[in-house]
């Protein structure tokens, strides 16, 4: 008896899987074999099969090019809309650069004059008096042909250079 206390998760398991290569074994076995009406049926359906497989292919085939002439338009459509797009993109990196301009600020928290480009993240100099940055930014005006707008230290607006073209 304490074999049986030690060991009845053991024995439940194996008992499990001896019922079950029982009842495969007997499923396997009852395969049937076709009769005679179901081997008729059968020939009926795979002529109606190959009927329908023949209606289907002709249909598949007329769907076919109907999708390649869509796509064909569909492509067609992409294109002038690319087209289209790709001349609105020209057009707002136009209206950007005339809006694009040097701006001399002042940092209040680093104490310096900073000359940046509008749209940059960081500044293209930083200098320890306006008249500097006023020199630097000017320079980089001229040179890139972009108007400059000078602010005060309280950053009201002070003066705009217009780029001489």
């Amino acid at each position: 008896m304490d074999f049986l206390k030690e060991y009845w998760p053991l024995l439940v398991c194996v008992v499990l899987i001896i019922v079950a290569v029982v009842l495969l074994v007997i499923f396997r076995d009852k395969k049937e074999e076709p009769t005679q009406t179901q081997t008729l049926s059968k020939e009926n359906d795979d002529k109606a099969t190959n009927d329908t497989e023949t209606k289907t292919e002709t249909k598949t085939t007329e769907k076919a090019q109907e999708e390649s002439l869509q796509e064909n338009q569909e492509e067609a459509n992409e294109n002038e809309v690319d087209s289209e797009a790709e001349t609105k993109e020209n057009d707002n990196e136009a209206k950007k650069d005339a809006y694009k301009k040097y701006m001399v600020t002042y940092d209040k928290e680093a104490k310096q004059w900073v000359v940046k480009k509008t749209g940059a993240s960081r500044a293209s100099k930083r200098c320890k008096t306006k008249k500097e940055a006023m020199e630097v930014a000017e320079k980089l005006a001229e040179s890139q042909d972009l108007n400059l707008t000078v602010k005060k230290k309280d950053g009201k607006f002070q003066k705009r250079e217009n780029a001489s073209k």
